[in-house]
């Protein structure tokens, strides 16, 4: 089969929105035209979803020690989280092992350093405890995280400066035995900005009911985003541009998502918007995630939220072809956990990076054409067999497994306690 997938073509995409493209900001604004206007290029009409979204202006952080010794430490604020008074907070440092209960009886009014990860229970439980502010260390030789929060916990439970430090400088603030922390967070949030999705779509010549989803976020942490997500979205632009010439039996439709890096939320929209209308669930049969690519180092993986069917089928045609690639049968943290929540399978492609991501590392100095080539043809060839079968080759449906964990990844990064028979 010729694909149409071209490396060089997605390649050269990149470059088009190699700008910081965090969503709700002018500049979101700026790469959906682009997308847009590419898919014009080739034909296909994409139309614009918009919907609402807490952003970020103008932020900044300073931090230092200032007990018992002066020294300037380098961290970086997940943005939307909090904010320190304008002059900054002067307040005794604590390093804690968790946010247990015993952990969190002396903590507040202190900036507080934790290694772990900000789910419901930690947030609530530092808040309720009266932490003032966060550290979280990096992995070792790990660059410092450029992110943004997501704005439902911070409406919960109230915001909560969070910041992220070097697991150098945190082993220095304990060896040190650092006492007392100066921080300074300034963060201009809009709560009521506006994302955008972009789609477009190729009606099925056989069966235009059942609808085959091609998805990926254009959104970006603080950086460029080359990898996440620039990469996904310059590969589902190739798969469209391979469905337009060749018209598949069933619709295609290509959804590029805003809103991933702050709480799913152009996904989460998208789902809301049709979720009462059972028809409209219906006919979409399965979802396609392109999320994280073209890293020159790596190794490229599908990850199937689905059925066991589905996990077997593809790690089939993976020994087949010999592609060797990473087959896994999981939840993925990304745009189709919305659909998995509605009973909507999904697969899964990504590449591993060998620590880039979510930092200033991710640039296109680390990409190349020849890494597209790779996924985008195994993604055409498993794709084609699927959307044009005569009768799909599997179900559409989750294994209780991955049911239970796609519930219990919506438990943990919803602010509201779950029911008690859950």
């Amino acid at each position: 089969m010729n694909t149409g997938f071209d490396g060089n073509r997605a390649y050269n995409f990149l470059q088009k929105i190699n700008f910081q493209r965090f969503g709700g900001t002018a500049n979101e604004k700026k790469a959906a035209e682009i997308i847009k206007n590419e898919f014009k290029s080739f034909g296909l009409d994409a139309r614009f979803q918009e919907f609402k979204i807490a952003t970020s202006y103008n932020f900044h952080s300073e931090c230092r020690v200032v007990k018992p010794y002066h020294k300037d430490i380098e961290i970086s604020h997940r943005v939307i989280s909090g904010v320190t008074p304008i002059e900054g907070v002067e307040a005794e440092f604590k390093y804690i092992e968790s946010a247990g209960e015993r952990y969190c009886a002396d903590i507040k009014n202190k900036i507080v350093m934790m290694v772990g990860r900000l789910d419901r229970y930690v947030y609530e439980r530092l808040k309720r405890h009266g932490a003032l502010a966060v550290l979280i260390p990096m992995n070792y030789n790990q660059d410092l995280y450029t992110v943004g929060y997501d704005v439902d916990f911070v409406k919960k439970f109230g915001p909560l400066p969070i910041c992220f430090i070097s697991y150098a400088d945190a082993l220095d603030l304990m060896k040190s035995n650092a006492r007392t922390l100066y921080l300074k967070l300034e963060d201009e949030v809009d709560f009521e900005g506006t994302g955008v999705n972009v789609i477009a779509e190729i009606k099925g010549t056989v069966k235009p009911d059942e609808e085959i989803l091609f998805v990926g976020h254009y959104d970006t942490v603080l950086c460029n985003g080359l990898y996440d997500n620039a990469a996904g979205t310059a590969t589902v632009l190739e798969m469209a541009r391979h469905y337009q010439q060749h018209h598949p039996i069933r619709t295609a439709k290509f959804i590029l998502f805003s809103g991933e890096e702050l709480g799913l939320r152009g996904s989460r929209a998208f789902i809301e918007k049709i979720k009462n209308d059972n028809d409209a669930l219906k006919r979409k049969k399965m979802v396609f995630n392109f999320d994280l690519g073209g890293t020159i180092l790596g190794r490229n993986c599908v990850r199937v939220t689905g059925s066991d069917e589905m996990y077997h089928y593809i790690d089939a045609l993976n020994k087949i072809e010999d592609w060797d690639f990473l087959i896994e049968k999981d939840t993925y943290s990304s745009d189709n956990m919305p659909f998995a929540l509605e009973g909507i399978p999904s697969i899964n492609f990504f590449r591993t990076s060998l620590g880039l991501g979510h930092a200033l590392n991710d640039t296109i100095d680390h990409i190349s054409a020849e890494a597209f080539e790779m996924i985008g043809k195994f993604a055409i060839q498993l794709t084609s067999g699927i959307i044009n079968a005569p009768m799909l080759p599997f179900k559409r449906k989750i294994s209780s497994d991955i049911e239970k964990k796609v519930k219990h990844f919506f438990d943990i990064t919803s602010p509201e306690e779950p029911e008690e028979n859950e």
